[in-house]
């Protein structure tokens, strides 16, 4: 299951929310980071992997959200990150 939102965020910044939501025990979905780079982080959840892209596309930057299974938490992460870019995007 993929999905895709463009956001005002950095793509470093969009990297570094997906890595404080994910692995944060208080958030219902914690997950192990399995590795990270320029633009994207890898977590292995209870539901299987979970990968997250982020890169420039014009002036916005384009997220990508990937796994092999449903899993609820991509679709609220998307509404941060849509919230974070309304209050503090350019």
């Amino acid at each position: 299951m993929t999905r895709e939102s463009l956001v005002s965020l950095s793509p470093e910044t969009v990297i570094d929310l997906a890595k404080s939501y994910f692995t944060d025990a208080q958030s219902g979905y914690n997950a192990t980071l399995l590795e990270a780079g320029d633009g994207f982080a890898r977590f292995q959840t209870f539901r299987g992997h979970l990968a997250v892209a982020a890169a420039p596309e014009g002036k916005q930057t384009r997220v990508r959200c990937s796994t092999l299974r449903y899993h609820p938490s991509i679709g609220k992460f998307l509404t941060i990150l849509a919230t974070e870019s309304a209050l503090y995007g350019s």
